[in-house]
């Protein structure tokens, strides 16, 4: 084991983002909550590995680094390793129990592993399952009870799906959101949370996961939830607050614009606070009276503003949201490489997605899941080296939004 240890210590050490030692993944919380000591009936369980040999060999080889005997951790191994107010946690109990929301619940001081599901992506999906048509049983599922956890999770916040297009489409949003809300939650908490880690990036095969990136390599729309949520810059709205999160190295300073929104786009109210966010630190607006409380919960939604970020919520479900059918303009423009799509909003355009992998498997596209309100423009690149039939990318299945007509 010691040989081991010092061999892959001298061949990672190099990696410029490695930024922490640790001894064991979710060891030490087994032990403690798994019944685990009932069944190692006194054995050794790789205590001496944890706190004696693996710290004495980064220390001999790697000493410019700090080592973590475990994650979860608590700081001793005395202490709970569950214990949100001291070291890491991981959180699971939303994904495999509850709502999103319950991220509400928890205030870590950093979070080193939670996830939710969602599946890979249509092309992923055709070139690695036989079926004909697809069904929300085709592709692989990696979680105990996976699927009546996918079905669960969409909660009161999106329909029930009726097709294999539309669970498609409405799991890869909820995954997106669940992720987002707790990232969110959590960086709202700063500096007391000082970090959180989403499980998982990629994937090594093509199948339901809590990966961003499946499995062939092709972005989830919770790549770009998390590219977002996880900005240098972030605006959320958090228990009758908005928080301003600055992790940049220069001061965050402008007018917070917050505007209560029928969801037709006229402005109900709104207030202007001037705000300063010191570098690596948060700022805390209350929201005023007048923005915070809808005349109608249904119709409308609170729309807040600093410099270039923004906030977008509603102040009910999507279920029970009283959206008008979606309209929108599009032109397509061709460039180097691709196409461009400008997307003209007449009316409130709500998680706007365009599945360009269902033309060709080869496309990408530079975003996804854009809410837009009535007279708003987004503007989306494609890379494709095929040609693209414009009309079906601008169509049912492959443009998708929840207020589709």
């Amino acid at each position: 084991m010691a040989a081991k240890a010092r061999e892959h210590v001298v061949r990672l050490a190099g990696h410029p983002s490695l930024a922490l030692w640790c001894g064991n993944n979710e060891n030490l919380e087994g032990r403690a909550h798994w019944g685990w000591q009932e069944k190692l009936d006194g054995r050794s369980w790789g205590a001496g590995y944890y706190f004696d040999l693996l710290p004495r060999i980064v220390a001999e080889l790697d000493p410019t680094r700090p080592y973590w005997p475990g994650s979860p951790y608590s700081g001793t191994p005395e202490a709970d390793p569950r214990d949100p107010s001291r070291g890491t946690i991981h959180i699971w109990t939303v994904w495999n129990e509850r709502d999103y929301s319950h991220y509400d619940a928890y205030t870590p001081r950093f979070v080193a592993e939670f996830g939710f599901q969602g599946p890979p992506t249509y092309a992923t999906l055709r070139r690695s399952v036989p079926d004909s048509p697809l069904t929300p049983d085709s592709p692989r599922q990696k979680a105990r009870d996976g699927q009546l956890k996918l079905l669960r999770g969409l909660g009161d916040h999106l329909p029930r799906p009726d097709t294999f297009d539309d669970w498609h489409y409405y799991t890869q949003l909820n995954q997106a959101r669940a992720v987002t809300y707790g990232v969110e939650r959590f960086r709202a908490l700063a500096p007391y949370c000082t970090g959180a880690v989403v499980w998982q990036l990629n994937d090594c095969w093509p199948v339901t996961s809590w990966a961003a990136v499946d499995g062939d390599g092709r972005r989830k729309p919770l790549w770009y939830a998390l590219r977002r949520a996880f900005a240098d810059r972030l605006l959320t709205v958090q228990d009758g607050r908005v928080v301003a999160v600055n992790d940049t190295d220069v001061p965050w300073t402008g007018d917070l614009i917050l505007t209560r929104r029928r969801v037709t786009g006229e402005a109900l109210a709104e207030e202007r606070v001037s705000v300063t966010t010191a570098p690596r630190a948060t700022a805390v607006v209350p929201l005023p009276y007048c923005c915070a409380v809808p005349g109608d919960p249904a119709a409308e939604l609170l729309d807040v503003r600093l410099g270039a970020s923004r906030a977008l919520r509603c102040f009910a479900e999507d279920t029970a949201m009283r959206y008008a059918p979606a309209e929108f303009e599009i032109t397509t423009l061709p460039r180097p490489g691709g196409l461009r799509l400008h997307v003209t909003a007449h009316t409130l355009v709500r998680e706007l997605a365009i599945f360009v992998d269902r033309l060709d498997p080869d496309a990408t596209i530079d975003d996804q899941l854009v809410t837009l309100l009535p007279g708003e423009t987004a503007t989306f690149n494609i890379r494709t080296q095929q040609e693209i039939d414009t009309g079906a990318l601008t169509k049912y299945p492959l443009l998708r939004c929840i207020n589709e007509g």
